[in-house]
């Protein structure tokens, strides 16, 4: 069926394909070289990082992976795993919890309740710095990990949310009743029905959000200062300081701190692109 559309094809609209196709190779292309020249970059020595940049490595260094993972990257490293993991299950959790409330349960005030949530979104992280920084201090959080994760899940509900309930209002509500026919709670029916059928678009906002988290850059700035809580972000900061120009060992350090993320976004890519084209056209 595939090769007959072909050879019924106009010559602009073959045009037109190719013409896409080319597009999105270059964009690729584009997209894909930044990771490939840093990742050639960490296997080099600084020398010839800078005299030979367009090459391959004349010998595939790993020490310098090493190097950088002993200079205090796995500490780094660490501490956005953990960072990450947490805030992005409690965001899950929660928004899930918020959008069955706001579908399936019969609360008075639903749209107004949907239209605060919403509102939540709208004013900018940075903004929010001085009075954030005052509230982490006076519960004794500051230079914690819930310093940053309590900043990182109030920001990532509103969105989270609102996706989420995009993808739960198709869910018939005859499921819900059914369940509440044969003796099903309100928490179960979330369990047992709604949750399993949203899973494409979990997979989706828990990805949307461990990418938010593992690059945010401003809350990691400001509410920790100690090595030991520090995220990749700001760790790579200290990390170039502490190297002193070995830039062969930093760009080893780059590609370890993108790295979890990056095969997380591959493995889950599949459900994300699901979750996402479900939630629009189910």
């Amino acid at each position: 069926m595939d090769k007959l559309s072909r050879q019924t094809e106009t010559g602009s609209e073959r045009a037109a394909r190719y013409g896409t196709l080319s597009l999105f190779w270059i964009f690729a292309l584009v997209s894909i070289y930044p990771m490939i020249w840093l990742t050639l970059s960490s296997f080099k020595s600084s020398s010839e990082m800078f005299g030979n940049s367009w090459a391959l490595p004349q010998r595939w260094r790993w020490e310098n992976y090493v190097a950088a993972w002993d200079y205090g990257v796995s500490q780094y490293l660490i501490s956005s795993v953990i960072v990450t993991v947490a805030s992005t299950a409690i965001i899950v959790i929660l928004a899930s919890a918020a959008a069955y409330a706001l579908v399936a349960l019969k609360l008075r005030g639903r749209a107004f309740l949907y239209m605060a949530i919403l509102g939540g979104s709208i004013l900018p992280p940075e903004v929010s710095l001085l009075p954030l920084f005052r509230t982490v201090t006076a519960l004794g959080i500051y230079n914690t990990y819930w310093a940053l994760i309590v900043p990182y899940v109030a920001f990532g509900l509103p969105f989270t949310t609102f996706l989420i309930r995009a993808y739960m209002v198709k869910i018939p509500l005859e499921l819900a009743e059914a369940a509440e026919m044969d003796g099903a709670g309100p928490f179960w029916t979330f369990w047992n029905v709604y949750l399993p059928l949203s899973r494409p678009i979990l997979a989706s906002a828990a990805l949307i959000s461990a990418m938010r988290v593992w690059n945010e850059f401003i809350f990691a700035l400001t509410f920790v200062e100690s090595e030991s809580v520090k995220t990749i972000t700001i760790g790579m900061m200290s990390f170039a300081n502490a190297l002193r120009g070995d830039w062969a060992v930093m760009m080893a350090g780059m590609v370890i701190s993108v790295l979890p993320i990056f095969v997380v976004f591959l493995v889950l890519q599949r459900q994300f692109i699901g979750g996402l084209t479900q939630g629009a056209v189910k």
